[in-house]
């Protein structure tokens, strides 16, 4: 691991973020369309050669219409994964009896489509980068058609785990005995917002993520997403070998490795978990002959 057992990695917070790493927080957000940096690179500018190495060799393939068609495909890969093989309960009846208005209604639904849409993204991208670790990605040499894709304007409100209150802490500390990571994902901390929604999803959530077929569907989905990079229009060439050839040491490069692989595994099952979240907004897979679970509101 790049840090130790239960520390938390270093995040350079985008308004920490000076020079040359600001400059590339701004292209990553007006790029993806995204209101804000995605964690792993707010870990990544720890290191932040690297960073501007990898969003160069990135960026062209983040400005083409392939890529995030590609996105949209792993997406529905996902949806249909958790649709068909886990019961879900309904969650919007469950917000609609917490009397949510319909403003917060909406507003919940923007936020689950923001994360859908960007943790599929980031894990094209990194799973990209972690096999161009080796070789070159990618076909290339065809023409590409330019990006277009949703543009997410709203930044969103996280709740700090150093500023939760003390309830939302001991969640947090079950999400992260759960995930085996030594902090909270971005999306959790912004769906603390909504603390009796939290708590029922992740009630809902935490039994399927502990399940064999879980696992196994984290499994696929990387394997889909490996398959994809295959069809990059972009050739992808970032090796280790460059990168010590361009001044980074062995130690960073092997800890940006250990890094790049952490969240594509981690982002495999936050796809699903975001896919888990649309469809019991939805209205859940239970039927009238499943036994529905009560579901808790927030302490």
């Amino acid at each position: 691991m790049p840090w130790k057992k239960g520390q938390r990695p270093k995040f350079v917070r985008e308004q920490e973020a000076t020079g040359e790493i600001a400059a590339v927080y701004r292209e990553i957000r007006e790029d993806l369309g995204l209101p804000m940096v995605p964690a792993p690179y707010l870990v990544l500018a720890a290191y932040p050669h690297f960073l501007q190495l990898h969003w160069h060799a990135m960026r062209p393939l983040v400005q083409t219409k392939e890529f995030f068609h590609l996105a949209d495909r792993l997406r529905a890969d996902a949806y249909t994964r958790v649709h068909n093989y886990f019961k879900l309960p309904d969650l919007c009846r469950h917000i609609e009896s917490l009397r949510f208005s319909s403003g917060a209604r909406q507003e919940l639904t923007d936020t689950v489509e923001l994360f859908q849409y960007k943790d599929s993204l980031l894990l094209l991208l990194l799973a990209t980068q972690l096999q161009a670790f080796d070789k070159t990605v990618g076909k290339g040499g065809g023409g590409t058609v330019p990006a277009e894709h949703p543009v997410f304007t709203e930044r969103p409100c996280y709740v700090e785990e150093d500023r939760a209150p003390a309830p939302m802490r001991k969640l947090y500390d079950d999400i992260k005995r759960t995930t085996g990571l030594p902090f909270v994902t971005t999306d959790h901390l912004i769906l603390a917002r909504w603390p009796d929604f939290l708590t029922a999803y992740w009630q809902m959530l935490k039994p399927l993520t502990q399940s064999p077929i879980y696992s196994e569907m984290q499994w696929k989905l990387r394997d889909t997403t490996w398959e994809m990079t295959t069809e990059l229009p972009v050739r992808i060439e970032l090796t280790c070998e460059r990168l010590t050839d361009e001044g980074m040491a062995d130690d960073d490069v092997a800890s940006c490795v250990r890094i790049t692989e952490l969240f594509t595994r981690h982002l495999s099952g936050m796809v699903l978990n975001v896919a888990a979240a649309k469809i019991a907004l939805e209205g859940g897979t239970l039927t009238d002959r499943d036994e529905p679970e009560e579901i808790p509101s927030a302490a």
